[in-house]
């Protein structure tokens, strides 16, 4: 009895699923395509993948190169200026550092 239980629940929440994706918005659909339709159109595409997703799905597959950190670093490094300016960088903490100080004056005990 329990199982046929557990089925039930699964089949009724699985049937809510579907009438909850049936009335969603039509956002991934095309022009109020229905959900058949769309479910049909995205199997069709799963079928016959466009170009640019077996290009995708092979780039994915390939072989995976053995490269230290160091090698990588050296052949991706980009000459030229940093994105970080230490100029830009000391202004912005000198600035920081000014509204600290005006926020939480300094008490001297003595």
């Amino acid at each position: 009895m329990p199982v046929v239980l557990g089925v039930l629940v699964a089949l009724i929440v699985a049937g809510v699923v579907l009438l909850v994706a049936s009335t969603s918005s039509a956002d991934d659909r095309r022009d109020d395509e229905s959900p058949w339709r769309a479910f049909r159109r995205g199997l069709a595409a799963r079928r016959n993948p466009a170009p640019d997703q077996v290009a995708a799905a092979q780039a994915a597959e390939a072989e995976p190169v053995d490269l230290s950190l160091a090698d990588f670093l050296r052949v991706t490094a980009e000459q030229g200026e940093g994105y970080l300016h230490v100029d830009d960088l000391a202004d912005g903490l000198q600035r920081a550092r000014d509204k600290a100080v005006r926020a939480v004056p300094l008490r001297r005990h003595g």
